[in-house]
């Protein structure tokens, strides 16, 4: 009985040795996280960068700030192709890179020439990343964007680049863009990709009473046909935030006479884009939104306020078609809107997409703007004198 006992002891032993456990897992501090890469192509040769941070910088810190700046690594080589460049960087990383944190892509304008599926094709086949990241473009130094960081010391992972939403939530002009929706476009005919663009900016904000550097969207860069690249700046596109269906609230300053006279911010803007067959083909517009009186610096009837938001909005709209009509860009899509409402004639008039849609024009284009509240004051009410 005793033998018998110390056979099975034996045999637990010899069962629990044998048992592997989990000898190859990676703890956090063992694996380098990639967060952003920049993309750009200079001299026949593609240029990779990749951004990593400290993540005790995201770990939530005690009181929700930390007292130290997140520390930001950026690095960057570059290949004959796109995949040598993240190969070569592995050289250097030290452990093990892990992919599935990465939540933003950066290209430069020379690297927007090339076509972005380049640079996103090696990435996208991985199975440790997505088609979930937001896509930008920039003009200033890669590594200065990826460098730059938010407010109170916070995590880069809470800058615009990476967390774009609630900012345009609160002031809708040009939309962020995940690269499955790029991915998704670009493939439609007759679309023309608008990707936002970063920039930096050093003369808005002091830290201690020195500069204090912070990314804004500036603009778009427009991406058409066989590799057409045009860059439009914010006030050029600032007629997009009327047809973009996305748009959530945007401000408006009432001008009359030259003269700044209430702000309003509209809301959730609806627009119907309508083409007339004639020759040049002509696309009729028809828009219509809520709008709340932020603001009153002289009192103005509600007539002829809302007169003047129509005149205002129509004016911009007619204003960024006319500056994509100068850069061969068809900023509102309205060979897209042709393709989707009469297939017959886009084909005519694009030989069936081989063509460029060149001979069109904007229409008629009517606002009807509802004046909903006017805050906690009424609109009668005259600016209180303090």
């Amino acid at each position: 009985m005793k033998l018998k006992g110390i056979g099975k002891l034996a045999g637990g032993f010899t069962l629990l040795a044998s048992l592997t456990g989990c000898w190859d897992m990676k703890t956090i501090q063992d694996t380098n996280y990639l967060t952003a890469l920049g993309f750009d192509y200079q001299k026949g040769k593609y240029i990779m960068y990749g951004q990593m941070f400290d993540f005790a910088s995201v770990a939530k810190q005690e009181g929700g700030k930390s007292g130290q700046p997140p520390m930001i690594w950026v690095g960057h080589e570059e290949g004959d192709t796109v995949s040598e460049a993240f190969n070569r960087l592995y050289k250097t990383t030290q452990q093990r890179v892990f992919w599935g944190h990465v939540n933003a892509y950066l290209f430069s304008q020379e690297a927007l020439k090339q076509g972005i599926g380049r640079y996103t094709d090696g990435s996208v086949r991985f199975g440790e990343t997505r088609f979930t990241q937001w896509v930008y473009s920039t003009d200033e130094r890669i590594e200065d964007i990826l460098s730059v960081i938010p407010f109170f010391n916070t995590s880069p992972m809470s800058s615009i680049m990476m967390q774009p939403v609630e900012n345009y939530r609160q002031r809708s002009v040009i939309r962020p863009i995940k690269l499955y929706r790029a991915a998704a476009l670009l493939r439609e005919p007759g679309y023309n990709l608008m990707m936002p663009n970063l920039a930096i900016r050093k003369d808005v904000w002091l830290k201690n009473d020195k500069p204090d550097s912070k990314l804004e969207v500036s603009g778009v860069y427009a991406l058409g046909k066989k590799g057409q690249v045009e860059w439009l700046s914010e006030d050029q596109f600032i007629g997009a935030r009327w047809l973009e269906k996305s748009t959530a609230r945007t401000p408006l300053v009432v001008y009359m006479d030259g003269k700044a006279v209430q702000s309003v911010t509209i809301q959730k803007p609806s627009a119907r884009i309508k083409p007339r067959k004639e020759d040049p083909l002509v696309f009729d517009i028809d828009m219509k939104c809520k709008a709340v009186i932020a603001e009153v610096i002289e009192k103005i009837d509600e007539q002829a306020l809302q007169k003047q938001i129509d005149k205002q909005i129509a004016e911009e709209i007619k204003s960024t078609f006319e500056q994509g009509r100068k850069k061969k860009i068809d900023v509102y899509q309205l060979e897209h809107v042709l393709y989707r409402q009469d297939f017959p004639e886009w084909s005519k008039v694009t030989a069936n997409g081989e063509k460029h849609f060149e001979s069109y024009e904007l229409g008629d284009i009517h606002v009807k703007v509802e004046i909903v509240h006017s805050g906690m004051l009424k609109n009668t009410d005259k600016p209180p004198q303090y």
